[in-house]
């Protein structure tokens, strides 16, 4: 399947000071901004898991009625030559509830993971690296100076060149989706943000619902994006 990582024909590019070419850039189409605390309390007539993973259920719930942008955080291997992390099935029946209820009753079920927002985005990530700096997601930047950034491969370099030591491994995966930004470069400054608001950051500069996923192993970590949305088949 194009749409896996550990599967054959993937490309993974390790992040380097070469630049990456992008093709097939559009101009912007103007959305309509929705807050993400609206989003939450979207209501949702019935939301159903059937013996399915939690990522089959936060794709079914962000790609719905009340889409929004995602930002998803797979338990990550010890080791990358270790076998893929078997994720518990979950059946799950909701009527009438809302999007922070499904969030809530999935992180229940599988209690690996917990959620938070930030910005426009619903970010789920495993509960154990909550308190870990040493945690990727975690570490803090000071400043993050974006200069005339045309694709995101530019801006997770920049990440990774202004965090502070020791250096961090970051690749891309390239699993079939547009994670093409606009034609016109990007010159932007944050300042005290820690690396996960910083790849919301990164990918909200694609569109509204842009999203994105990580994943693989402590020795070997990969993102994989969409502008589209989050539209990820299962990996790890």
């Amino acid at each position: 399947m194009e749409n896996r990582f550990l599967a054959s024909g993937f490309f993974l590019f390790l992040i380097s000071p070469f630049s990456l070419v992008q093709e097939g850039r559009r101009p912007e189409t103007p959305v309509k901004v929705t807050t993400v605390d609206s989003v939450l309390n979207s209501e949702i007539s019935a939301f159903n898991l059937n013996d399915e993973t939690i990522e089959v259920g936060l794709k079914r719930l962000a790609s719905g009625s009340a889409a929004f942008a995602m930002g998803f955080e797979h338990e990550l291997k010890s080791k990358q030559t270790d076998p893929p992390i078997q994720d518990p099935c979950l059946t799950l029946h909701l009527t009438a509830t809302t999007v922070r209820g499904a969030l809530d009753a999935m992180c229940q079920s599988d209690g690996r993971y917990t959620w938070s927002t930030d910005d426009a985005f619903i970010n789920v990530y495993p509960i154990k690296t909550v308190n870990l700096g040493s945690y990727l997601m975690n570490r803090r930047l000071t400043k993050l100076d974006l200069k005339e950034l045309t694709d995101i491969q530019q801006g997770l370099l920049t990440i990774v060149n202004q965090l502070p030591p020791p250096r961090e491994q970051v690749a891309i995966a390239q699993v079939g989706g547009d994670d093409t930004y606009p034609a016109e470069p990007w010159t932007t400054r944050y300042e005290n943000l820690i690396v996960r608001q910083a790849i919301n950051r990164l990918v909200r500069h694609m569109g509204e619902r842009a999203s994105w996923a990580f994943t693989g192993s402590t020795d070997f970590r990969a993102f994989a994006f969409n502008r589209q949305g989050f539209f990820f088949d299962s990996y790890n």
